[in-house]
């Protein structure tokens, strides 16, 4: 009886064991101590793909295109074929093989990369990836997002870039957390570090951020590693910042993906073990019904301006021999206290003191202005005041050095002096120049030594900056407020810029009435509303109202606006000048129903630049809605059929100004009515900087005459093209190309063209102001300036065996150089080959640490993420850090509608048996039967031989 018992229950122990899986390898669910998301406190699970099926839910994902990755000199295809779903994780692998795509081009490794963009976005939220990492040198994977709507702000990095993770398959014990912003570009980057020995290729680890308006916070396993609350972002079309917590503040998609090879983790080599692959467990978002509202973390930079020296220097130890341990300067640098020295664009130097001089020391110059860089900030310049800068110099060779005095990043690297390079001799000279600080105060600006582009030693002594002459004073009434790019001479027209985003606006109400404002946080809500208990006894007891702008004597102006109301009322909207003298004034009738309405109107009063414009709204207890306020002079006569709206740039309506990193411009209208770029770098190709417009009707068989002004202020190829507008379908047939050579001096340029591709009723008409494809243009700071573009129909004269674009210009104009050669639309985004850098589309985090300088970017190589938090110099934006899948010129994908998110298919009603056994379970297990039989065998034995 006692045998049977015993044989029964080794049965019932073998078959219980049997139920649990016996593994080698550890598993995400063989790691449940990782797994935090039962510690989640506030938030609620309102997504997840669990990839418990046999294949990718394609409601949730997107495969990417296989060219939207390869823009820091990556090196794989992207292919649907990498990814798949297997044992209940999702598969990326990268692979070594061969790839041909089909501009037949063939690449040796392929990869994965999906994205969420058009199905799956969230505004906040805690995102939560439970991965195991490949590794090897070469290997780059990332989880990251980017904006659903990426124009709205603007182009990558104004847009914003959330990367919750990227690794570096050479360095697998290390993970980087990292958002991207501003213009120019900035980031917040934190690091993880396993305890050595240990990699993230090992096991699976729970990668997540929990996003909130004001704060993004960084998690490994839950462990808080990074906290990011302070950024910006400002349009150029906008007179303020836009509101913090912009850009985190609208809709971001997921993308997850490998990268082979590129600038930052390098390419792969002979230790690089393939395939490789990021297993992802599961996907998981959680959200809150409310979220703490956070200010924007004040900046004490400006708080404390550093004053000159007693002797009336600005420039500190400008004669290198102080050496204060408390004030520190250069490491490893005596006597080098307050300066700082940086190499970069492949440039190698060192600095060397003697005896009360600077040596550099330079064994390479590198490629870029500033690839040796010594510089003392900050310095205080006042607007309108007049400095002298000075110093001596000497050189091993003569060569020249380029002396700036300008802005740091958070003003584009502006050059406050504009002064020409020093030619240096071999002997010591004294150099000198002076400048008016024309723009506004800066208390940091830079006083630099560029010495890059030559091998040659310079010694450094006796730098000053003097301020010789104040400002003049300034007459308030004298002060014009330039209309913005826009023409808008409203500023923050949209409610969206400024402290609570009524930035440039007043909200007034007398005692009489009882009213409050409030504009929305959400990107559909930001309107102004007026919620008025009591309308008070006037119209003007409740107003909105802003001032300081300037309108002309005897000059039309136009003003629009939306409006609504809860109930049907009259509105007045006034315009005013500084003495309260009205200039127009109407009633407006709105109703529940949001309507556009049109004032126009010509200033006969005298010029004013502090006039205001009134919406007085008072008198009535019913709320009022009001948003996108413009005003704009209104347009010169235009030309007679002129194709091209706006040719004359009154304002710069009807075109559109894009500078597309690299390339760097600032656009606006000058006094003398013409287009001017401000250009500060050119970029890698001439679509990098654009001034165009859509919408140009071009019909089949017709001929066309073409003719602009344009001059610039150095010696530089200009292209013009007209096109198909290939943003929507990626086809950019060209019709028209020509270069043109640019001077000083204005000049008109006329061609004649006959169309012979099929009529197209919304052409893109532009000009191309980048680095041009024979390197041709200068890469120093320059201004074009352009006027008068016409297209005009005209009867055919031309010789219809010349192609579109090639005809002489006219020779009795100026300016008859040959055109150019390039084909049409060659170097439009959307047609580039692999590694030219196209708006948005470079991978995650791209910035070399410590290496950014304006004008120093070369395509591919910027380095993902890997500045430390505050050190990253913006405006450095090299080819290559652009973000895939983000509505880049010629990538668009189709909107698609969002799927309703059903919770029973992806997030947790379909439940399975957690896996709770061990391997160390299974042996016990296995063990105690092996003692079980053991003991049956012993009494069988011991029975036989008692028989």
């Amino acid at each position: 009886m006692n045998l049977r018992k015993l044989v029964i229950f080794s049965i019932a122990v073998i078959l219980f064991s049997s139920s649990f899986p016996f593994k080698s390898n550890v598993s995400a669910a063989e790691n449940p101590s990782t797994d935090t998301s039962s510690a989640i406190k506030d938030w609620e699970l309102i997504w997840s793909d669990e990839f418990n099926g046999n294949d990718i839910n394609m409601e949730n994902w997107s495969y990417d295109v296989p060219t939207n990755g390869r823009y820091n000199g990556e090196i794989q295809s992207y292919t649907e074929n990498n990814a798949f779903v297997k044992e209940g994780s999702l598969i990326l692998e990268a692979r070594e093989e061969d790839i041909t795509e089909a501009d037949g081009k063939t690449y040796n490794y392929s990869s994965a990369k999906l994205i969420s963009k058009g199905k799956q976005k969230w505004t906040y939220g805690k995102v939560e990836v439970k991965a195991k990492m490949p590794s090897g040198q070469g290997i780059w994977p990332a989880i990251w997002m980017m904006p659903e709507d990426e124009p709205f702000y603007g182009t990558w990095p104004v847009s914003g870039e959330i990367d919750i993770m990227e690794l570096l398959g050479h360095e697998p014990d290390t993970i980087h957390g990292t958002i991207h912003f501003g213009k120019p570009h900035q980031q917040r980057q934190g690091h993880y570090y396993l305890p050595e020995g240990q990699s993230f290729a090992d096991d699976y680890h729970i990668y997540s951020i929990e996003w909130e308006p004001g704060e993004i916070r960084w998690y490994v396993d839950g462990h808080l590693y990074h906290t990011a609350n302070d950024w910006f972002n400002k349009s150029d079309s906008n007179a303020d910042d836009y509101t913090y917590p912009a850009p985190f503040d609208q809709d971001f998609f997921l993308i997850m993906n490998i990268s082979v090879g590129g600038g930052w983790p390098g390419n792969p080599d002979e230790t690089t073990v393939f395939p490789q692959q990021m297993a992802v467990d599961y996907v998981k978002v959680y959200q809150k019904d409310e979220y703490p509202e956070r200010e924007k973390p004040i900046s004490e930079d400006n708080d404390d301006v550093r004053a000159p020296l007693e002797d009336g220097n600005y420039v500190y130890n400008g004669g290198f021999d102080i050496s204060d341990p408390e004030v520190g300067g250069i490491e490893g640098v005596e006597y080098s206290d307050y300066w700082t020295f940086s190499k970069d664009g492949g440039a190698t130097a060192n600095l060397v003191p003697t005896d009360g001089v600077m040596d550099v020391k330079i064994q390479s110059g590198g490629n870029v202005e500033h690839g040796v860089q010594l510089l003392q900030a900050p310095i205080h310049l006042i607007k309108g005041a007049k400095y002298k800068a000075s110093f001596r110099a000497k050189a091993e060779n003569e060569r020249p050095v380029k002396v700036k005095i300008g802005a740091d990043g958070d003003r584009s690297w502006k050059d406050y002096a504009g002064q020409d390079p020093f030619t240096l001799t071999t002997s010591w000279q004294d150099y000198s120049f002076e400048f008016t600080m024309n723009d506004e105060t800066d208390v940091k600006a830079r006083y630099e030594f560029n010495m890059g582009l030559n091998d040659g030693d310079i010694s450094l002594d006796d730098v000053r900056l003097e301020k010789i002459q104040d400002a003049p004073p300034v007459d308030p009434s004298k002060i014009v407020r330039d209309p913005l790019p826009t023409g808008n001479y409203i500023y923050n027209g949209t409610f969206d810029q400024g402290t609570e985003r009524m930035g440039f606006w007043e909200f007034r109400t007398d005692e009489s009435a009882d009213a409050t404002r409030y504009i929305g946080s959400a990107v559909n809500e930001r309107r102004f509303e007026a919620l008025i208990t009591n309308g008070g006894n006037n119209k003007n007891s409740v107003q909105l109202a802003q001032n300081g702008f300037s309108l002309e004597n005897g000059k039309p102006y136009q003003l629009t606006f939306e409006a609504s109301t809860e109930a049907e009322r009259e509105i007045q909207v006034a315009i005013t000048n500084s003495k309260s003298e009205i200039i127009h004034e109407e009633i407006i009738n709105l109703t529940s129903e949001t309507e556009e309405y049109t004032l126009d109107f010509i200033n006969d009063a005298e010029t004013d630049n502090q006039s205001e414009l009134q919406f007085n709204i008072g008198g009535n207890s019913n709320d009022v809605y009001i948003d996108n306020v413009f005003m704009k002079r209104l347009p010169l006569e235009q030309v007679e059929g002129n194709l091209v709206k706006n040719g004359i740039f009154d304002g710069l309506a009807n075109w559109r100004a894009e500078a597309y990193n690299p390339g760097k411009a600032t656009f606006a209208v000058n006094e003398d009515g013409q287009a001017k770029a401000a250009i500060t770098d050119i970029g890698t190709a001439d679509w990098n900087i654009q001034l165009f417009q859509h919408g140009i009707n071009i019909e089949q068989d017709a001929t066309y005459e073409v003719s602009f002004d344009a001059k610039s202020t150095v010696d530089r190829p200009l292209r013009v093209q007209l096109q198909h507008n290939g943003e929507e379908d990626n086809n950019w047939t060209g019709y028209f190309d020509q270069v043109v050579d640019l001077t000083d001096t204005l000049q008109t340029f006329t061609y004649t063209f006959k169309m012979t591709e099929p009529t197209d009723p919304s052409a893109k008409y532009g000009f191309a102001l980048g680095k041009d494809a024979d390197g041709l243009t200068p890469a120093e700071i320059q201004d074009v300036f352009i006027d008068n573009v016409v297209i005009k129909k005209v009867e055919d004269n031309s010789n219809p065996e010349n192609p579109p674009g090639t005809d002489e210009p006219d020779t009795d104009e100026p300016g008859t150089d040959e055109p150019g050669t390039d084909e049409p639309g060659t170097d439009e985004p959307g047609t580039d080959e692999p590694g030219t850098d196209e708006p948005g589309t470079d991978e995650p985090g791209t910035d070399e640490p410590g290496t950014d300088e304006p004008g120093t970017d070369e395509p591919g190589t910027d380095e993902p993420g890997t500045d430390e938090p505050g050190t990253d110099e913006p405006g450095t934006d090299e080819p290559g850090t652009d973000e895939p899948g983000t509505d880049e010129p010629g990538t668009n994908e189709p909107n698609t509608k969002d799927p309703e998110v059903k919770q029973g298919e992806n997030s947790g009603d379909k439940q399975r048996l957690p896996d709770t056994a061990t391997n160390i379970f299974n042996l016990l297990a296995l063990g105690l039967l092996v003692v079980m039989f053991g003991s049956v065998l012993v009494i069988i034995a011991r029975r036989k031989k008692s028989f």
